[in-house]
């Protein structure tokens, strides 16, 4: 993972955070080798909450997402489950992380998965109205979530895949715009 580009301030805050970071800009990459580690502990984490089995097959990026391949295990009908992750970011101002090329079993039950993962979410995850097979995340909800004092300027967010990996930014929109 590589950090870039950060550009913050500082406002005041309260008395336990006297002074708080407002993020005006950044960029995140990550390679496909990173992704790799991070879906992996994703895939460990459900593996180890959820009552099947699951183990991580293949994952592949490129310029249309994201392509994960799963083993369902620990159950009588052990199944290879694929999909591909599409990421955007609508509008700017949330990050979209969309199911497409979804290769399953039809007993297994999509939209309990993502009513789940949007529950879990608190705040920072939600059900993308206009798109069944897709969440909504906020990143500042979710930084927020995760103890973090601080908030991201009005702007807008950008996110790009490709053969070397992932990248995300944001920028602090113009002021007065």
């Amino acid at each position: 993972m590589q950090l870039t580009d950060f550009d913050i301030s500082l406002e005041r805050g309260d008395a336990r955070y006297p002074l708080r970071p407002v993020v005006q800009g950044l960029r995140l990459r990550v390679s496909d080798r990173g992704l790799h580690a991070l879906t992996q502990a994703l895939v460990d984490e459900a593996d180890r909450r959820a009552p099947i089995g699951i183990k991580l097959k293949g994952v592949r990026v490129g310029p249309q997402g994201i392509e994960l391949s799963t083993r369902m295990t620990k159950s009588i009908f052990s199944s290879d489950l694929s999909t591909r992750l599409v990421l955007s970011a609508p509008g700017g101002n949330e990050l979209r992380v969309e199911l497409t090329d979804t290769q399953m079993p039809s007993w297994v039950p999509l939209d309990m998965l993502l009513d789940e993962a949007a529950r879990r979410g608190g705040a920072g995850v939600r059900r993308d109205p206009g798109n069944r097979s897709a969440l909504l995340l906020d990143p500042a909800a979710l930084l927020a979530r995760g103890g973090v004092p601080g908030r991201f300027a009005p702007g807008h967010w950008d996110v790009t895949t490709s053969a070397d990996g992932l990248q995300l930014s944001f920028r602090e929109s113009a002021r007065g715009a």
